[in-house]
Formats: structure tokens, sequence, C-alpha cells
């Protein structure tokens, strides 16, 4: 999913020139693509411990939970459509320019395909599920209904494994390469991904509560301070967070 590696497996920051900074992105300019990896894997895995909960019949479900869990979960897997559309699209351009026929992301590629199915099913999944608690209670579900429930959890929990994957392959074909990429052509594609978002306030508040200190100024930085989001939004999106997860 990513092509910012963690901050601990990363080399040192390139050498900086006195006169025109550093030659190439450092690692904080790849730490708003690391935080929001982080943010978007971790919901994908509690989406999946939350339908796990529900089809053992432990979590409770009513109408008005049923359907932010829903929209929650169709967020996070537009978040992530879009994060790979977009490394595509504007990421590696830029380091095919720079990296010419060193760099192959024909597996990268290949992930994307499968990645785009499984989010389809996921959606799917969900949709199913929420339709079926909207028509009969949880109180008063059918066994196919648990059974429908059963499957998003598994579906969620593929998801969550193919997006690990996914970042480790992307960490091993791409990290070599940075070093050769403009610092300058990186922001701008960075930026470019951000702004272009579907839904940046949800995405940004998500990977705020992933982020070090060390990365909360990295993020704004590398963004031209337009980063994570203020106090107001982030509280706004919690209420959101506590009906869906019970936290």
């Amino acid at each position: 999913m990513t092509i910012a590696p963690p901050a601990s497996e990363t080399a040192s920051d390139p050498e900086t020139d006195p006169e025109t900074g550093p030659a190439s992105p450092t690692d904080r300019d790849r730490a708003p693509l690391r935080v929001t990896d982080r943010a978007l894997l971790a919901d994908v895995r509690r989406l999946a411990r939350l339908a796990d909960g529900i089809a053992a019949g432990t979590v409770a479900l009513g109408e008005r939970r049923a359907l932010a869990v829903g929209d929650w979960a169709e967020r996070v897997c537009e978040a992530v459509r879009h994060r790979h559309e977009s490394e595509e699209a504007v990421l590696w351009p830029v380091l095919e320019r720079h990296a010419g026929r060193t760099l192959d992301l024909s597996g990268l590629r290949d992930d994307h395909v499968a990645l785009r199915g499984l989010l389809g099913e996921v959606r799917r999944a969900t949709r199913g599920m929420v339709g079926a608690l909207l028509l009969r209670p949880i109180a008063v579900a059918s066994a196919e209904d648990f059974a429908r429930i059963g499957r998003l959890a598994r579906l969620l929990d593929e998801l969550a494994e193919l997006l690990e994957e996914h970042r480790h392959d992307a960490e091993r074909e791409l990290v070599g390469v940075l070093p050769r990429v403009p610092r300058a052509d990186w922001l701008g594609a960075v930026r470019a991904l951000h702004t272009g978002s579907p839904d940046p306030a949800f995405t940004a508040a998500r990977a705020h509560v992933t982020a070090g200190p060390e990365d909360v100024a990295a993020v704004d930085a590398a963004l031209g301070g337009r980063g994570l989001p203020g106090v107001l939004a982030r509280r706004a999106l919690r209420r959101r967070e506590r009906l869906v997860f019970g936290a």
C-alpha cells in the first residue's frame, strides 16, 4: 500500500546541500504516506474484529450503529482505493521518470488489481450486512444473516493481510529508488495525492491517531501547512468512532 518505508526501516536521510537543501526525499517527507498507511490498515483490522464480534453474537448492533459501521467501512475502502489509484497516476510516474528501467512495478500493479477486487467484495458484503440488519435486528437475525457477517469478517481479515503484504512488497521494490528522485518532485506528488483525496478530512483525522509526535510536524511540513486536522475535526470523528467501535 505504501511507497514510504517505516522510519525504523529507512536509512538515514540523504546529505543536504547547504544552498539547495536535501537532494532527495527525507524520512520526514515520507511521513504523510507512512501515517496514512498505518491508519488505514489499523481501521481494516478493527473492522474485522468488530465483524467477528457481531458474527459471534458478542457485539450488539442496533440500526443507528449498523448504519455508522457501514459508513465507516465505506470511507476506509474508498480511502484505500484512492490511495492506490493515486499511486499509479501521480506517484509512480515520478519514480519511473527518474529510475528508468531499474524499477519494475508490475508486481505492485498486480497487487492493486487484487486489492480492487477484494475492496469491491468487502463493500458489497458490508452493504449486505447493513441491509439485512435494518430488516431484522441482530436479536432475531437468521443463521444466514450470521453467515453473511462471518464472511465479511473473513474478507476484512484477507484485506488486512493483503495490504500488509503489499506494503512490504512496495518497500522492497522502491526503497532503493527514492534517493534518485528529486525532493521537489516527490513533495509535489505527495501534496497532489493529499489534496485529491475524496474525503481528506476523514483520512487525515484517522492518520492523526497513528502519527507519533515527530510525525505530526513532519506531515504538516511535507504538505506545505495543509497537513493533519485540528482538534475540532478530530473530536467530531472521535464521536463517530465511539458509535462504530464502542471504544
